[in-house]
Order: C-alpha cells, then sequence, then structure tokens
C-alpha cells in the first residue's frame, strides 16, 4: 500500500470531518463497483475498491463537501 492513502487518520485530519470522509470513500466505493471508471493508474479497480478510492481522495480526484442547508430559519 502507498504511503499517501496507508493511513486515514492523515486523511482525516485534512478534513473537518472524518465522517464526511468515510461516507464520500464509502459512496465512491459503491460507484465503482458499480462499473464507474478509476480516475487514478491501478491495475484492476473493481478488486481492490477501498484502495482506489483512497487513492482517489488522496489525490484530490474526489472532491466532497457538506450540503449547504437553504431550510434553516
Amino acid at each position: 500500500m502507498s504511503d499517501e492513502y496507508k493511513d486515514i487518520d492523515i486523511m482525516g485530519e485534512q478534513t473537518d470531518n472524518q465522517y464526511l470522509l468515510a461516507l464520500a470513500i464509502a459512496k465512491r466505493v459503491r460507484k465503482i463497483r458499480s462499473g464507474a471508471p478509476a480516475l487514478v493508474d491501478v491495475d484492476n479497480p473493481k478488486r481492490k475498491p477501498f484502495q482506489t478510492a483512497m487513492k482517489e481522495i488522496a489525490r484530490k480526484k474526489i472532491l466532497f463537501s457538506m450540503a449547504e442547508d437553504n431550510n434553516s430559519t
């Protein structure tokens, strides 16, 4: 495993919301399993979708954020 995505704690420190990071990874894994193309060079993204998703997020190929709540009073 590459050092750039080996330790999820480092990626978690780069974001204000570790839960949001986990959700973004899980959503990307589901998309890769459904046939979405990998955004980074990997041998077989369907064989290791979690590692592919981690690598994509670590290299900032996948960006994630919390949606703004427009219904606040």
